[in-house]
């Protein structure tokens, strides 16, 4: 059974200020699913190149071939067989496809002047930025990515965020909207897998005055590894139109909070997990967070960071489980780090110690009981809430 990729519909908005809506239908055959774009700086495309990334997980897990009723850039579509290939050879569970499309079209067009960054408002994002500050002209936030399209009040604080920087970094924030996360979750782990997929389609549907897109790279050149956006695959995306980057660099994530420690916009708006605790901007409590306020409390500017207003406990901070051994890389660094610069800090440091000697196998088992206690607390809210009304 072949996967049809096609462009459904599109509305384009006379007024450069109002937003614009492309919907790509990914055909599977027995089921289909309809993926929205909606920004004011989105561009019409001579071909399908920001729609064919949201095929390529259901193809690969399924073993089918995809035909693209469009057409498909000449170096784009190279460069997706190469990805292919690289999956292939790293991911057991996907194959490479073939893909059959109506045309090939060589652009026109060379790369516009505009460079942009992906920026969700975390380390790695106002890292890049930083680095990038002198030649970077606009910010990229997609709603619908990490945090829920209805969820309107985080969505507010986020825009509002992205305003902020963007005004004090000299910058344009262009916000997109899409539902394309569950195209690519039925058929991948999000971070494992897809997560870079969805970076690549959304900078090909804005490919036009910007030729270069920046994607903010979580691992160090030193620790890189296939998933989801990666040294090795993101740079295949590009053409003569659009230069894909993934900027990583020598910088491990510990170097990467100490460059932002200073900066006075990191200070006001890092936000580095999805703020589940209603009513803050980060929940203080979660392995990222705490991860992160430990690395700057140990640099002796926690207290400068308002986002992050709980304090540091090292409680707290013994109960963070990770399930996955990838973590420990921060894990040491943070343990590293406060051993240097903060040795009398021995309970935050007994602490972390408490953390990387938790079995992995531990740590997992808890996380789902974690889970599942959550989910009944859920529902016992729901029926106290049912039965007062």
């Amino acid at each position: 059974m072949t996967i049809i990729v096609s462009e459904l519909s599109s509305e384009w908005a006379g007024d450069p200020l109002e937003k614009s809506t492309v919907t790509y239908r990914i055909d599977l055959g027995d089921r289909h699913y309809d993926v929205f774009i909606r920004s004011a700086a989105l561009q019409p495309q001579p071909g399908l190149d920001a729609a064919l990334p949201l095929a390529l997980l259901a193809a690969m897990r399924l073993r089918r071939p995809i035909r693209v009723e469009g057409a498909l850039s000449a170096r784009f579509l190279e460069g997706v067989g190469r990805v292919m290939a690289l999956f292939e050879q790293s991911f057991e569970e996907f194959f490479a496809v073939p893909i059959d499309v109506d045309s090939i079209y060589q652009p026109a067009a060379l790369a516009g002047p505009r460079k942009a960054t992906f920026f969700s408002g975390g380390v790695d994002s106002f890292f890049t930025l930083a680095k990038g500050h002198e030649v970077l002209t606009d910010l990229i936030y997609i709603h619908g990515f990490d945090v829920r399209l209805d969820d309107l009040p985080r969505r507010a604080a986020v825009s509002a965020m992205g305003v902020a920087v963007a005004a004090g970094s000299g910058t344009r924030f262009i916000e997109v909207e899409s539902n394309l996360g569950k195209v690519i979750q039925d058929f991948g782990s999000w971070p494992l897998h897809g997560h870079g997929f969805a970076l690549i389609s959304l900078a090909r549907a804005l490919t036009g005055e910007i030729g270069e897109v920046r994607i903010p790279g979580t691992h160090s050149l030193r620790h890189q590894k296939p998933w989801g956006s990666w040294v090795e695959t993101d740079p295949l995306f590009s053409d003569e139109r659009l230069a894909i980057i993934h900027d990583a660099c020598e910088a491990e994530r510990i170097d990467k909070v100490e460059r932002i420690a200073a900066e006075p916009l990191a200070q006001a708006y890092l936000r580095v997990c999805w703020g589940r605790v209603d009513g803050m901007y980060n929940c203080c409590r979660c392995e990222k967070c705490l991860r992160t306020m430990v690395s700057l409390h140990a640099l002796g500017r926690l207290e400068r960071f308002a986002s992050f207003p709980l304090p540091l406990e090292p409680r707290d901070v013994a109960g963070v489980l990770l399930p996955r051994a990838s973590l420990r890389i921060y894990l040491a660094e943070n343990i590293k780090l406060l051993t240097q610069r903060r040795p009398d800090q021995r309970a935050l440091i007994a602490a972390l110690q408490r953390q990387l000697h938790r079995p992995i196998w531990l740590a997992v088992l808890r996380l789902k009981w974690r889970k599942r206690l959550a989910r009944l607390n859920g529902h016992l809210r729901r029926w106290m809430r049912r039965e007062s009304a």
